[in-house]
C-alpha cells in the first residue's frame, strides 16, 4: 500500500471515469433483478431532480426507504451517499445526517459496495474516528486489489485517504489497525462476495474524446482526490440531458468542479418506437492521479 503524498500542479488534472464500479468485486449469487434496479434509479431521478415539488420527492425517498432491501448494496450505498451530502446534493429533500448516512453506507460496506468502504473511511475520518477510518481505508484497499487488474480504482486516491487518516494517527496507526482489518475481513468476507454486484441500468455510458486537460473554476487549487456521484439522463438520440450530483467526497466542490464530464457522457441511441422517455446510468467519477479513462 503507497503511502507517499505526490504533487499536483495548480491548475490542470485529469479525472478517472468509472462506470459501474461499485461493489465491482466478483459475486457468487446473481444480481438483483433489472426491473428492481431499473425501478430504483427512476425513483432516484425523481429525488434528485429540482423540477419535481419538494413534497413530491420526500414521498418518493420515503417509499425508496421502505421499499429497499436489506441486503441490496446498491441503494444502501446511494442513501448513505445522499444523507452524507444532504442539502448539497442535487435537490436533496434531506438534511445532511453523518449517523444515517454511516447506517446505510456500513450496510452497503458489509454487502459488497467497495466504494461504500471508502465512504465510511470518509464518514469516520470527518467525525474524528480516526482509528475506524484507517480500518475502513485498509478493508477498502484490500478488497480494491481483489479485483481484476483493468477494473482496480487507481491506488493514487487510497494512498491519499491512507496519507489523510496517517496525517492524524501517525504511522503507528496502520499497524495498529490491521488486526482488526483481519478480523473484519474473516467475519463479512462470505457476506460482501455473495451479495455484491456491479450492474447499472442501461447502456453504459461513454466519454467524448478528450483533447484538452481539466482546468478548476476561476484556476484555483484542484482537490487532490476524491469521488463524485452522478445519475445522468440520456434523450433516445443518446445525448446527455440532465447531471444530478448525488455525491462527492471528501470535498463537496468536487461535484461541481467534475460536472464538465458528466455533462460529456454519451450512450448508443435507441430507435424512436422503442421508447420515447429518457434512459439512466449511475456514472462514478474519480478524480485521482491524472489519469482518465472508462473501466469497463
Amino acid at each position: 500500500m503507497p503511502h507517499t503524498t505526490r504533487r499536483f500542479p495548480r491548475v490542470i488534472s485529469w479525472v478517472w471515469l468509472i462506470i459501474g464500479l461499485m461493489a465491482a468485486i466478483p459475486a457468487a449469487a446473481a444480481a438483483p433483478a433489472a426491473a428492481d434496479r431499473a425501478t430504483s434509479t427512476k425513483t432516484w431521478a425523481v429525488i434528485l431532480d429540482p423540477r419535481v415539488p419538494l413534497a413530491t420527492r420526500q414521498q418518493a425517498l420515503q417509499q425508496l426507504v421502505e421499499s429497499t432491501k436489506v441486503s441490496d448494496q446498491h441503494d444502501l450505498y446511494l442513501l448513505g451517499s445522499l444523507y452524507w451530502m444532504g442539502r448539497r446534493a442535487s435537490a436533496a429533500p434531506v438534511q445532511r445526517d453523518l449517523n444515517q448516512a454511516a447506517i446505510y453506507m456500513s450496510n452497503a460496506a458489509i454487502h459488497g459496495s467497495l466504494l461504500g468502504m471508502a465512504k465510511m473511511a470518509e464518514i469516520d475520518l470527518a467525525v474524528h474516528k480516526d482509528s475506524e477510518a484507517m480500518i475502513w481505508a485498509q478493508v477498502y484497499a484490500h478488497y480494491a486489489m481483489q479485483l481484476p487488474p483493468n477494473q482496480r480504482p487507481n491506488q493514487g486516491y487510497t494512498a491519499e485517504l491512507v496519507q489523510r487518516i496517517i496525517d492524524k494517527l501517525g504511522r503507528a496507526g496502520v499497524t495498529q489497525a490491521m488486526p482488526q482489518v483481519s478480523n473484519f475481513i474473516a467475519l463479512h468476507d462470505a457476506d460482501i462476495r455473495a451479495d455484491s454486484d456491479s450492474d447499472f441500468d442501461g447502456r453504459q455510458p461513454q466519454p467524448t474524446s478528450k483533447s484538452r486537460p481539466y482546468l478548476t473554476p476561476e484556476y484555483r487549487f484542484a482537490p487532490k482526490s476524491g469521488i463524485a456521484d452522478y445519475l445522468l439522463a440520456f434523450h433516445p438520440d443518446g445525448s446527455e440531458a440532465h447531471a444530478w450530483l448525488l455525491d462527492a467526497i471528501p470535498d463537496p466542490l468536487l461535484g461541481a468542479d467534475l460536472r464538465h464530464y458528466a455533462h460529456e457522457m454519451r450512450v448508443p441511441p435507441i430507435k424512436a418506437q422503442t421508447g420515447p422517455g429518457l434512459r439512466y446510468a449511475w456514472e462514478v467519477v474519480m478524480f485521482d492521479d491524472h489519469r482518465y479513462r472508462v473501466a469497463p
